[in-house]
């Protein structure tokens, strides 16, 4: 091969690798409905109780690696197998797809039960908040056996971002996630990189909480998203210095910084659709702990604090 084609072709190589870390949009032409959310995004995860029965809007064809596949009205049914674990279903439109990480929950009781084989997780209000099935007390949890801890349950986040800060490496360990937060933090940080911050991905400060965890560390409130795997603490750390970049160009890291990120959590509110469920937006300063950071949920109503 010729030498200028040679340098070609490895310009090409290094762009299209990861290692170059330019964030890449991934958008599919079609969506998939379930749950209450829609989401074109190429990987998007839920959860489901053993056992359980799921309809899937989708104009396209499927398939799924475990439990049974039917169709029914236009819509596809997916009954989950009776074991925890985690299925995978897969839509296809041409040469386009979408994956759906499906987790099935270790059954859990509320009230009755304070732990799952020894990980810690406390009480559940037993009223749900506001009367909101989004607040009830989970049936069920996630079991990080079911990941692996890498395995990306959206285009740019992992399972592992998500695990409540306790018992350190204790297996098994078990945690919640909602697809609604998962889309509306993908919207966000595409809509990031299109305003010209680059990151690949948030650094999730915190995630999942479980009620054991949330007391510990004086937290009197029961209907946090975080015990529910609906919110996630976030900031931009491209640089990896551990603390919020510097998003306003100040040549500070403070308080504005999270405001800023937050101000385009606020644009994206107003515009609305099926990439931004209805929920909260917190900005928080820095402290002895941590720097600045922008609290999402999709707790399904409008909240905002700290601006």
């Amino acid at each position: 091969m010729p030498l200028k084609n040679l340098v070609a072709a490895a310009l090409i190589a290094v762009a299209c690798s990861p290692l170059a870390g330019a964030y890449a949009s991934e958008r599919r032409p079609f969506s998939i409905a379930f749950h209450g959310i829609e989401s074109d995004l190429p990987i998007i995860s839920t959860t489901i109780m053993p056992g359980g029965t799921m309809r899937v809007q989708a104009m396209a064809d499927a398939r799924a690696d475990a439990g049974a596949l039917t169709q029914d009205k236009g819509e596809w049914v997916w009954t989950a197998p009776r074991e925890p674990g985690r299925a995978t279903l897969q839509f296809f439109k041409g040469d386009q797809d979408i994956t759906l990480n499906v987790f099935i929950l270790t059954p859990f009781e509320n009230g009755v039960q304070k732990d799952l084989n020894g990980y810690k997780i406390g009480a559940y209000s037993k009223t749900a908040y506001r009367g909101l099935q989004s607040y009830s007390a989970p049936r069920g949890f996630i079991d990080l056996a079911s990941g692996p801890r890498d395995l990306k349950i959206s285009p740019h986040f992992t399972l592992g971002q998500f695990i409540c800060k306790q018992q350190p490496g204790h297996d098994p360990t078990y945690l919640l996630i909602r697809p609604g937060m998962l889309l509306k933090l993908e919207t966000l940080l595409e809509a990031a990189n299109d305003n010209g911050w680059d990151a690949d991905t948030f650094t999730v400060m915190s995630g999942f909480r479980t009620p054991f965890y949330n007391a510990s560390i004086g937290n009197v409130t029961t209907s946090s998203r975080h015990l529910f795997g609906g919110a996630a603490d976030i900031y931009i750390d491209q640089d990896g210095d551990g603390v919020m970049d510097d998003l306003d160009g100040d040549g500070k890291i403070t308080k504005d910084d999270a405001r800023a990120l937050a101000k385009l959590a606020e644009r994206l509110a107003q515009t609305g659709g099926a990439n931004w469920p209805a929920g909260g937006i917190g900005v928080y300063g820095s402290n002895a702990a941590h720097g600045p950071f922008v609290h999402i949920d999709a707790r399904g109503y409008r909240a905002r604090w700290g601006q």
